[in-house]
């Protein structure tokens, strides 16, 4: 009911100037006398929101990967226990809240709304967590913990920008829910085919020897952090793109 009351379309609905109007902050590429459906359809046509729409599906693969199966690797690969192995996994939950929390902050206060400089670095962070966790030697519980709680953090932020304010920041204004739909459904298509792939690459390395079950987590280690890798290289394509009003 309080949304219904007190959200409304925009400030030009209820009679007031927009915002870029409000702050004399156009962007470089108007889109005045264009209706809502052709700037729907330039969406599609965009190559820079398919780029971040890719970089966000690899994204999730990442994400996915270690959040769906890290418990799994930490018991069969590092030879932890249930719950220790879920307490390892869990703490990438808080970290993920403060990295999101704080996203915003960061890019407008000390990059001037700028979303690349932070999801260059959150990337480089997301890559580093998720090679620890998968490569250093086995059994260091607080390296373990550590690279979780960087994964959370890295993602929390790339989770806000990649995930959908950076396509949101490209499209126009009036255009905005079909970027963020088309990201979103991209992203989730990522984590779907995540799920196939990484139990068919878990399963096709699995032994068992005098009823000892065995799994080599090689291939699919690989598997999630190349897609943290290709995450981080399409945003770079996007760099220099221009936003619309």
């Amino acid at each position: 009911m309080p949304l219904a009351i007190f959200l409304h379309d925009s400030p030009e609905s209820k009679g007031l100037p927009s915002i870029a109007d409000y702050k004399n902050d156009h962007a470089p590429i108007s889109t005045e006398g264009k209706s809502i459906g052709a700037l729907q359809k330039e969406v599609l046509k965009n190559p820079y929101i398919w780029i971040l729409a890719l970089a966000s599906a690899l994204m999730y693969v990442s994400r996915y990967g270690i959040e769906s199966w890290g418990i799994y690797f930490l018991e069969a690969h590092k030879g932890y226990t249930t719950l220790e192995a879920s307490s390892i996994v869990s703490v990438s939950a808080f970290s993920g809240i403060f990295g999101t929390m704080i996203a915003g902050v960061i890019s407008d206060k000390f990059f001037r709304a700028s979303r690349n400089i932070p999801v260059l670095i959150a990337g480089i962070l997301n890559v580093t967590a998720i090679a620890l966790f998968l490569f250093y030697p086995d059994g260091n519980v607080w390296m373990d913990t550590g690279s979780m709680l960087l994964f959370g953090f890295a993602i929390g932020i790339l989770i806000t920008f990649v995930g959908g304010l950076m396509a949101v920041d490209i499209a126009s204004k009036k255009a905005s829910g079909a970027a963020l739909g088309l990201v979103g459904i991209a992203s989730y298509i990522g984590a779907g085919i995540q799920d196939v792939v990484s139990g068919f690459l878990i399963g096709d390395n699995h032994t068992s020897l005098n009823g000892v079950e065995s799994y080599d987590f090689s291939s699919v280690s690989v598997f999630w952090l190349g897609a943290a890798i290709l995450s981080v290289i399409c945003v770079l394509f996007v760099w220099n793109a221009k936003a619309k009003d």
